[in-house]
């Protein structure tokens, strides 16, 4: 794996971690873990590292414990998102599993710490509720995209709280109680609200097409 240089990161000293650096160290293994063949071991274990170290620095600079919280959130989000196993193209171990939906419980626990946006909030129960939903906990899946639903994004709430809400429906779907057609109906809707909201209902399909049927 091939880590770019980066100045903001290398400009400090070699035992010193500013939130600014943690950034530059993020950017730089997300950035090397899509070009580098997507090797998910190697990720998980510099992500881990890093997002521990993060969180032990906030809990030892109460002046900058936000700070350092904030430059954990893209870490922990980052982690959660590459290890769900509902992704087209996504062959996830059940140990990486384990460590994305721990990812994604303290991303949501950051996002209600030091979230700078609604949105942030949103993405933070979203990804949650993906994981859990993948680990067949559907009752908590349902709870956490009803969350986020409520955490619809100010600059198109309509189109956010319908994304969530075809979520709670293919949650429960896949637990026992056809909500086919409401998905249906809810994906539909999605997709007339532009290309974003074509893409946002094409996940419906691929993580039916993955769950269904375990």
């Amino acid at each position: 794996m091939v880590f770019l240089a980066s100045s903001s990161a290398a400009d400090h000293p070699l035992l010193e971690t500013t939130p600014d650096s943690l950034r530059a160290a993020n950017s730089s293994l997300a950035t090397a873990f899509d070009q580098d063949g997507k090797d998910l071991d190697v990720y998980a274990h510099l992500a881990k590292l890093l997002l521990h170290h993060a969180v032990n620095l906030a809990e030892q600079n109460a002046a900058e414990a936000a700070e350092y919280k904030r430059a954990a959130l893209p870490i922990s989000y980052n982690l959660a998102a590459n290890t769900w196993p509902g992704w087209s193209d996504a062959t996830i171990s059940q140990r990486h599993r384990k460590l994305g939906l721990e990812a994604a419980q303290l991303d949501v626990r950051l996002a209600a710490e030091v979230a700078p946006t609604t949105q942030r909030r949103f993405n933070s129960y979203w990804i949650l509720g993906a994981h859990l939903l993948a680990d067949r906990r559907y009752a908590e899946a349902v709870a956490a995209f009803e969350t986020c639903r409520g955490f619809a994004v100010e600059a198109d709430p309509e189109q956010w709280a319908t994304m969530a809400q075809g979520w709670i429906h293919l949650t429960r779907t896949l637990a026992g109680t056809d909500e086919s057609d409401a998905l249906a109906a809810t994906a539909a809707k999605l997709s007339a609200m532009g290309s974003e909201g074509a893409f946002l209902a094409a996940q419906y399909d691929t993580a039916y097409a993955k769950f269904a049927g375990r």
